[in-house]
Order: C-alpha cells, then structure tokens, then sequence
C-alpha cells in the first residue's frame, strides 16, 4: 500500500482504496471508498465537513448488503452477522489495545 504521511488535504476528493494516511488533515473533501483495495488511517483529522462517497464496486457491496438485509429469513441473518463484524474493531487496532495494556 501507498503511504502518504503528514499531508492536508482541503477541497479534494480523496481516493482511500490502497493507501495508508498517517498523520494527514482532511478538510471540505470526499473521502472515496471504491471497493478496490483496504485502506488504513492512523491519527488522521477529519473535519466534520468532509463528506464519504462510495463509488464502484464498493456501492454494489452495500446495494447487495441491503437487499439481503430487508429479505428476510436466511439471507437478513447472514447479513446481520456481516454488520456484527463490521462493528468488531480491525485486527490491528486491537493488537495495538493488548501491546498498550501491558
């Protein structure tokens, strides 16, 4: 993954997919999920007027999710525990959690 380090980013639209932000400012942008590659923050700033758009295959994922979500039986399950683990915090924020705790 492409690292970009320290950088601000004002009034842009900002692809995330393949890059690791550490210690960048966002202001007035679109941070743009397109489903395309993982992406990772650490200390980053995101104004409260930065928007997120998902675009690509990253909106079919989600148009998908959706509609397993509202159908019903097995399908709504499946797509329950899908959003349980996405609620789980990433495996490296927690190893981060277990280091700091000891």
């Amino acid at each position: 993954m492409k690292t970009i380090r320290g950088k601000v980013f004002n009034g842009q639209r900002v692809v995330l997919d393949g890059k690791v932000f550490i210690d960048c400012h966002f202001k007035d942008s679109t941070l743009v999920l397109e489903g395309n590659g993982l992406f990772e923050m650490q200390t980053c700033k995101i104004e409260e007027d930065c928007r997120l758009a998902i675009e690509g295959p990253g909106q079919v994922l989600l148009h998908a999710l959706k509609m397993m979500l509202y159908s019903g039986g097995w399908m709504s399950r499946v797509a329950d525990n899908v959003l349980h683990a996405v609620r789980q915090p990433p495996k490296s924020l927690q190893q981060k959690k277990t280091a700091l705790s000891r």
